[in-house]
């Protein structure tokens, strides 16, 4: 494209709404990592933003697919990961019971 100088353009300036992936992506990124914006050095810059895609992908839950990482859902651990949440949370909710039941709250 870019040697018969065609542009390609994938959103309009200042409509967030045409990429909000990407708007929401930069926006967690930079609310969670506050440090990348005074980083200078392209190198660091660049080993930064690494260790934070990483983290992003691998450890924090994520409210939209079900508080898991996008690691573990697209690896097709994520229904594994809520179910056995979802079993932890009855166990805990029936030895609580049991416990209350018994006068040991």
């Amino acid at each position: 494209m870019a040697l018969l100088t065609i542009g390609q353009h994938f959103g309009r300036p200042y409509t967030p709404t045409n990429q909000a992936w990407i708007e929401t992506l930069w926006g967690h990124v930079k609310a969670e990592n506050p440090h990348l914006c005074t980083i200078t050095d392209p190198e660091v810059l660049a080993a930064e933003l690494e260790r934070a895609r990483s983290d992003y992908n691998a450890v924090r839950l994520h409210e939209g697919i079900g508080y898991v990482t996008p690691n573990d859902e697209h690896t097709g651990r994520g229904e594994a990961v809520r179910q056995a949440r979802r079993d932890g949370l009855a166990a805990a909710d029936t030895a609580r019971r049991a416990a209350h039941r018994a006068g040991l709250s």
